[in-house]
């Protein structure tokens, strides 16, 4: 039974790891098309850009999701694991 518990808690941080890596990402993606989308507001009324309001919509709204889908992957791991894996 001990072996059966190690062996899970093991296959279970495997699979951690990587979410929380892809979780990262997605919210450091989010946070790079807001910066986008910000510049492109700016940009507009100097005559550089030229894009819908539509476009600016959509991707806000991409941005918003990216960065949620991300949260929920990073909020996979436990307190506790979080704690642990810092170190002693």
């Amino acid at each position: 039974m001990l072996h059966r518990q190690q062996s899970k808690a093991v296959s279970t941080k495997s699979y951690v790891a990587p979410s929380c890596v892809i979780g990262a990402f997605l919210i450091k993606l989010a946070k790079h098309l807001a910066l986008m989308t910000c510049l492109l507001i700016i940009g507009e009324p100097i005559g550089r850009f030229a894009v819908s309001q539509l476009g600016l919509f959509l991707m806000v709204l991409t941005a918003a999701v990216l960065h949620s889908i991300g949260r929920v992957l990073q909020g996979r791991l436990s307190h506790s694991d979080r704690l642990s894996s810092l170190g002693p």
